[in-house]
């Protein structure tokens, strides 16, 4: 899975379906969302960009985008915010989440 960071954020934001999972590792939440996250990011794979921000590594962005829990999932179209969500959802939530961006 990509990593996001300050170096490639405009570029992968910038036209488009993006979905950020905006996590840590030492966060239990965000490490049992991740195996959702992946496979939800498989199978949609082709009608969104899914990309991981580690909090920990991207404080600054993180701060910018106004995380301030995570795990925090941020739904992006052409590089502007359309939907948020913050904590642990289920396969099915988080899909019906992507899906309503589309």
């Amino acid at each position: 899975m990509e990593e996001l960071n300050r170096n490639n954020y405009e570029q992968k934001m910038s036209e488009g379906l993006v979905i950020v999972d905006y996590f840590a590792t030492w966060c239990n939440p965000c490490m049992s969302f991740a195996p959702i996250f992946e496979s939800v990011a498989s199978e949609l794979k082709d009608k969104a960009t899914f990309v991981k921000c580690n909090v920990d590594n991207e404080q600054r962005l993180a701060m910018s985008q106004g995380v301030a829990s995570i795990p925090c999932i941020i739904a992006y179209k052409n590089g502007k915010e359309v939907d948020r969500f913050v904590g642990l959802r289920s396969k099915s939530d988080f899909t019906s989440f992507v899906k309503k961006q589309m």
